[in-house]
């Protein structure tokens, strides 16, 4: 049975085998701190990507780094490679099978980055597994209490769903936000039309009862769900642009997503859509939930 076939209508979760890329940038400890704390609540694999060869002097970096952050022999592989670092990356996670990669990112692009693009976002644009943008890594970690996901009509939506409520109950989280994104043209040719207020209120009242039945539907057919203190909220806007302005005014501990529906490229960092909104601006730690077959 070949690879495709192995992951098709494979749940996202759970991380069996999670990999963390290994720079020696200035936050590289912080970056493993955060890998390891993860891969241990998840009782997953830990893989150590480095492109390039390791000195001596990085080597006992790295295993410096590996034993404050407790982490066993027989948790963890090292693996090195030569070539580009985005496709040697890719490489790896698809070999092994990563259900997840953790990537340090830096939370804002500059206007050169934002065009040729850092390489958190190249794999973040390009990935089949899910990937976890940590822009504030800690050297001593601490757990997910509040989360956020977005949710919207996609098919993709009912996987992310159920991604965070895993999430939430591995990280034991104090709160789960669902936030339905609602981008409704409708709502805007209603002004153009000469709506009144009240019927242009009617309308939403009526989407946001009706996508919170939806979702409400959804959550009963998630283990766990029950047993988390979920909230719910629906905004109108842009999708990526309406949870960026919601992430940055609540600051959860983490943020869910769906991943794109297909490879992103240029034209798509010219016309933004919803995930290049958030990579353009990180809000804070960003999962890119990748449903298997889609």
């Amino acid at each position: 049975m070949n690879l495709a076939n192995q992951l098709k209508n494979r749940l996202p979760y759970p991380f069996e085998t999670i990999a963390v890329a290994v720079t020696f940038s200035p936050r590289y400890k912080a970056v493993l701190s955060e890998a390891a704390r993860i891969s241990r609540i998840h009782r997953a694999k830990l893989l150590l990507i480095h492109v390039g060869a390791l000195t001596t002097q990085q080597n006992r970096k790295l295993e410096i780094v590996i034993e404050a952050c407790h982490i066993k022999p027989e948790h963890y592989e090292i693996k090195q490679l030569q070539g580009s670092v985005v496709q040697s990356i890719l490489k790896v996670c698809k070999e092994n099978v990563v259900d997840l990669l953790i990537l340090g990112a830096l939370k804002k692009e500059s206007v050169l980055q934002h065009y040729v693009g850092s390489i958190a976002r190249k794999i973040s644009r390009t990935a089949k597994f899910s990937i976890l943008l940590l822009p504030d890594p800690k050297e001593r970690p601490k757990r997910f209490k509040n989360v956020v996901v977005a949710i919207n009509d996609s098919p993709k939506s009912s996987f992310t769903l159920s991604t965070s409520v895993y999430i939430s109950n591995i990280e034991n989280a104090t709160e789960l936000y669902i936030v339905n994104e609602e981008y409704i043209p409708m709502f805007e040719s209603a002004y153009a039309d000469s709506s009144t207020d009240k019927e242009i209120e009617e309308n939403k009242k009526e989407a946001i009862t009706e996508r919170k039945e939806k979702t409400n539907k959804l959550l009963d057919e998630i283990p766990g769900a029950s047993s988390i203190d979920i909230k719910q909220r629906v905004i109108f806007g842009k999708p990526g642009h309406s949870i960026q302005v919601f992430s940055k005014c609540k600051k959860p501990d983490l943020l869910l997503v769906n991943s794109p529906k297909k490879t992103l490229g240029f034209l798509d960092r010219l016309f933004p859509n919803h995930l290049e909104y958030l990579l353009e601006d990180l809000p804070c730690n960003l999962l890119i939930v990748h449903s298997r077959g889609f």
